[in-house]
């Protein structure tokens, strides 16, 4: 199905790409598999219908840029990353008392801006000891040092001296989430060791990126093309709001005619073109039914005068045959008469 609008232009005021991210966090989320499935959309702070179109229209927009997900048959393992667009509201008065007091990467901030964030959902079981939850997830530890499994559980000896370490520096940073609101009973099974049906477990976000700060800046009805619903930087009153739509349907409708007359052009000159090829395909025919008809003339003039020929030859043969039998005749008269002769002597 081809778009038909309306189209929505945005300036990117900020970015940062995903390997940048990526680069910065100490336990970086890389996983194929939580992109087989399409991520769930969050549209922050839009409003309700009470909101200018432009908000809503944004809000649409940005819901429909993904598939959508069926909450009654969707499958809770699908559920692995969140995109969220919040949309910003700011009193510029403030802003710009703000902006002669402090200089700094914020001099390009502007009302009704929108935030980009993409994150992976990460769930970890909750109310079981730390060291055993990493027994659970199987990322084993290393208990050379240690007589018996309960030194590294409780942290010291049976004598009840400290148990020598068993982590690696840096692999216990990542803090237990404490906050109740992060801490939630799957209802079925997800991804992750531990993570059962009716099992309590926290949720926390990793930033898959990129990041993106967005600012809408026009609204057209059509494809890239109509008359303008909404520009942020720019205000006509009623009166130029009617000029404008005049002159754009002027120019849509002159458009529309000189588009008509090239089509007419077009059709003319294929039409000379095409009785120009018939009339050249006809004298190509004449001129061969005309050789074809000359060839068979001089076929039939050519038989003609090859009957003469063997006829004459055929009226020669006779005559050659009747001089013959004639000699012949006159060479025994001859013969008889010496006979003759002879008898009488």
């Amino acid at each position: 199905r081809t778009p038909g609008g309306p189209t929505l232009s945005f300036r990117v005021k900020r970015f940062t790409l995903g390997r940048q991210i990526r680069s910065v966090q100490r336990r970086p989320y890389d996983s194929t598999k939580a992109f087989e499935s399409p991520p769930v959309v969050v549209t922050n702070n839009f409003g309700d219908v009470s909101a200018a179109p432009h908000v809503k229209l944004m809000r649409i927009t940005f819901q429909n840029m993904f598939p959508a997900i069926n909450v009654s048959t969707v499958k809770l393992s699908e559920c692995r990353r969140v995109v969220l667009f919040n949309f910003i509201r700011r009193d510029m008065s403030q802003v710009s008392s703000d902006k002669k007091k402090h200089v700094g990467d914020d001099d390009d901030l502007e009302d009704e801006e929108v935030e980009i964030r993409h994150y992976a959902i990460r769930a970890k079981p909750v109310g079981v000891d730390r060291k055993v939850r990493r027994l659970v997830e199987a990322k084993i530890p290393n208990l050379s040092k240690l007589s018996d499994i309960s030194d590294y559980i409780t942290g010291q000896t049976s004598s009840g001296a400290p148990a020598p370490a068993v982590l690696r520096p840096g692999e216990m940073s990542d803090s237990e989430p404490e906050d109740e609101d992060t801490q939630v009973v799957l209802p079925g099974k997800y991804r992750g060791k531990g993570n059962n049906q009716a099992q309590k477990s926290a949720l926390k976000l990793v930033e898959l990126g990129p990041r993106l700060r967005i600012k809408l800046y026009k609204v057209e009805r059509g494809m890239a093309s109509g008359d303008v619903m909404y520009h942020a930087y720019e205000s006509k009153t009623p009166g130029e709001v009617k000029a404008l739509k005049q002159r754009k349907e002027g120019e849509a409708s002159l458009k529309k005619r000189r588009r008509e007359e090239q089509e007419a052009n077009v059709a003319r000159k294929q039409a000379a073109k095409d009785e120009k090829l018939a009339a050249k395909k006809a004298r190509k025919k004449e001129r061969e039914e005309k050789a074809m008809a000359a060839l068979r003339g001089e076929v039939a003039n050519g038989d003609g005068a090859d009957q003469e020929e063997s006829s004459s030859e055929e009226e020669e043969e006779e005559e050659g045959t009747d001089s013959e039998s004639f000699e012949e005749e006159s060479g025994d008269e001859e013969d008889s008469e010496a006979g003759m002769e002879s008898e009488e002597d």
